[in-house]
This record gives structure tokens, sequence and C-alpha cells, in this order.
């Protein structure tokens, strides 16, 4: 079965997944992954190796490749938008209304 999508709210999503169905990821850097339910396996661009995840974990993308992520038997995980990072004119204009 393809990654059904359960539900989706403010910055971020969650998928039902099975086993030899991969959900994939484009452009995933910054992106929190959280297994809900079951194991989750993550395949990240450019990394050495593949993580898993059990039910509470949670994986940070490190970079801006694709990412896959497949279940180990049956599994729920949410996928969070990266925590938008102010601009460097924000922080200056906010470190001069600070000082």
């Amino acid at each position: 079965m393809k990654p059904q999508l359960i539900s989706v709210q403010q910055g971020q999503a969650e998928y039902r997944l099975s086993e030899n169905h991969p959900l994939r990821l484009a452009h995933a850097a910054g992106r929190h992954i959280e297994c809900l339910d079951g194991t989750a396996w993550i395949t990240a661009y450019n990394e050495k190796t593949d993580f898993m995840l059990r039910r509470g974990q949670t994986f940070e993308v490190p970079n801006d490749g694709l990412m896959l992520i497949e279940a180990v038997g049956a599994s729920m995980v949410r996928v969070r938008l990266p925590t938008p990072q102010p601009s460097r004119f924000r922080r200056a204009v906010g470190f001069l209304l600070r000082n």
C-alpha cells in the first residue's frame, strides 16, 4: 500500500506506511521525522548509514537531498517542516531594538 496521508495540520503531516512502499521527500533539509508507531527505516541522501526510528524517536534531516522513509512491518510517522529561521535583516533589527 502506498504511503497514506492521515492528517495535515500547521506545518506537519502524518503518514501510515507499509513495507516496500517508501515515502519520498525531496529537498527535506531541516524537517523533523517522528515515529508515532512501529519502526521506520530512513535513508537520507549523502549519509553513510541508514537510521531506524522506533515509537517516540525523532530524526532531523541533515541535508537537502532525497530522503526515503519506509516501514518495517507497518508504522506511522509525523513529518514536521523546519522551524523558520529569521532573516539576517530581522535579526539585526531585533538586536537594534533590544539595545
